[in-house]
């Protein structure tokens, strides 16, 4: 769960990171030029040792309620990446920031793969 709550006449607003994950791959993926997530191993590895959260490809940490998020993306081939990569930034903060009332202070997107569709002749 996110590290601090927020608390309402009713009591207290907790938001669960899987939803955080959630919001951040549903964003990522409504980018043109995107293919998909791509979950790589030095990731997994390294949320394992670390604090943080891991689902799926996506890692978030969340700090006295600032987020910072980290994917690895599949691009579709004949894409300009740098374009892509800025347009995911922009796409996950922007639906976090909006979804949640949190701050986004980070978003870090690496290119795992290029996805080339095979056609059939």
């Amino acid at each position: 769960m996110a590290e601090q709550g927020k608390k309402t006449d009713l009591g207290v607003l907790k938001i669960n990171n899987e939803v955080i994950a959630s919001i951040s791959r549903n964003a990522a993926l409504r980018v043109s030029g995107v293919a998909g997530i791509k979950s790589n191993t030095w990731s997994i590895l390294k949320d394992l040792f670390n604090k943080g959260y891991h689902n799926k490809g996506i890692s978030l940490e969340i700090i006295e309620g600032e987020v910072r998020v980290s994917l690895c993306i599949v691009v579709k081939y004949g894409v300009i990446i740098p374009e892509v990569a800025v347009a995911v930034q922009e796409n996950i903060r922007e639906a976090v920031e909006s979804m949640t009332g949190l701050n986004v202070s980070d978003v870090s997107v690496s290119i795992g793969a290029v996805y080339c569709e095979q056609t059939e002749n």
